[in-house]
């Protein structure tokens, strides 16, 4: 049978981030770093300085995940479109869950020469729901007293606990007790908690653009209405060329603006639908007076979001409304343009009458003074002819006789070279 040259590279694709299978008491600390669509090479190359640090096997180029035991720690790696994500996780017991953390175990030359920028930083213990759950007063130390949040999640079987913030070292917190779940269930809600602490960051993104965006479409908004009610006023003194240069120069600063965010926009679309993805998937529901963690989360990021939408569709009606006033100028121009060609051609037909006409007239004269070169001539030869003996004539009386026949006769020839001289090219 011939296969389709991608059918395994698409089969491989289910595999492509894998879920590692998890056992409490365990720390981890997530990292996302931001090194764009080109910087996948340096971040690669970050990663097999750290495998070479401990003596352990590389990575291949074209690999997209990675996953190696270190010995201190397990290092998890994921490669993605604009960003790669490091996951470093330690099985150990606890009383307090970010007094040591995983990253302190990383070497300070690494983490100081790490390229990307850190999107995300987040620090999360997983321990036994077994154990005793977590009062106000260890919480509040824990989080240093910040207000927590917490829900119940994968059917009630799994407590998480977060405050949202970043602390003092640059890492958020979030602290989960699971019951019976198994490791591989565990896992993948490790996971899901981390896509999801990863994502809503990345959705919001767009929305320091989208604040930075608003006074500047709003100037042009401005500017627009102000070229509208100039045409629609239609001042004889202003010409619509007038409104060109600057109608252009809003139009630029109008495309510059949309693109140097129409990515973000739809990337934070995508982001956002993966959130909501995790959140159905985790099933979060409220749990002991809390307030709820993740309906706290989308409380703020829904309207952030709703906020950059709204920018993105007034970027495209204001586009819209540009490309309209554009249009108007272009047509009232191109009709002025209409005119002075009809003008023009006017004022053409009027001189080739004038031409005509003046041509007739210089033709008749050309008639005129033609015959009487001719008949002068005539009578030269005639006396001639008379003196000479050949004929016996009067030629006064003969060229006077003569002289309408030599009329008509130049006057034909003269009227058939003109008409033959005003034929056009194809003969009609």
């Amino acid at each position: 049978m011939k296969f389709h040259p991608e059918r395994d590279q698409l089969t491989l694709e289910l595999h492509a981030r894998p879920i590692r299978p998890a056992r409490a008491p365990l720390r981890i600390s997530h990292l996302a770093f931001g090194t764009g669509e080109h910087g996948g090479e340096r971040d690669f190359e970050d990663l097999v300085a750290l495998c070479r640090k401990y003596g352990k096997p590389e990575p291949s180029a074209e690999m997209k995940h990675f996953t190696a035991n270190l010995g201190p720690f397990t290092v998890k790696w994921e490669r993605h479109t604009e960003f790669s994500t490091y996951t470093f996780l330690r099985s150990e017991s606890f009383d307090a869950p970010f007094e040591e953390t995983v990253f302190d175990l990383l070497p300070a030359e690494w983490t100081e020469a790490k390229f990307g920028e850190v999107l995300v930083a987040v620090h999360l213990a997983v321990s036994e729901r077994t154990d005793t759950a977590p009062d106000a007063n260890r919480l509040s130390r824990w989080f240093d007293g910040n207000e927590v949040f917490a829900n119940l999640m994968e059917k009630e079987r799994v407590e998480i606990y977060s405050d949202l913030r970043t602390h003092d070292d640059g890492f958020g917190r979030m602290y989960l007790r699971a019951g019976d779940l198994g490791p591989e269930l565990l896992g993948q809600t490790v996971q899901r908690v981390l896509e999801l602490a990863t994502y809503w960051r990345l959705a919001l993104l767009s929305l320091p653009i989208a604040r930075a965006s608003s006074p500047k479409l709003e100037r042009i908004e401005r500017g627009l209405a102000k070229i509208a009610a100039e045409l629609a006023e239609a001042d004889p003194e202003r010409t619509d060329e007038s409104l060109l240069d600057p109608l252009a120069q809003l139009s630029a600063e109008l495309e510059t603006i949309i693109a140097d965010s129409s990515y973000r926009y739809r990337a934070s679309t995508a982001y956002f639908e993966i959130v909501e993805s995790r959140l159905r998937q985790l099933g979060a529901v409220s749990f002991n007076g809390y307030i709820h963690l993740f309906d706290y989360l989308m409380r703020r990021i829904d309207p952030a979001l709703r906020t950059c939408w709204s920018v993105q569709s007034r970027q495209e009606a204001i586009s819209k409304r540009a490309s309209r006033l554009s249009s108007l100028l272009r047509t009232g121009i191109e009709v002025k343009v209409e005119r002075q060609n009809r003008d023009l051609l006017d004022s053409m037909n009027r001189r080739a009458a004038q031409s005509l006409a003046i041509q007739r007239t210089v033709e008749g004269l050309s008639v005129v003074a033609i015959s009487y070169y001719a008949v002068n001539l005539l009578k030269y030869l005639l006396d001639g002819m008379v003196k000479s003996g050949l004929i016996a004539i009067d030629t006064t009386i003969t060229s006077a006789a003569l002289l309408p026949v030599l009329v008509v006769a130049l006057w034909f020839f003269l009227h058939r070279l003109t008409r033959r001289a005003l034929k056009k090219p194809d003969g009609k």
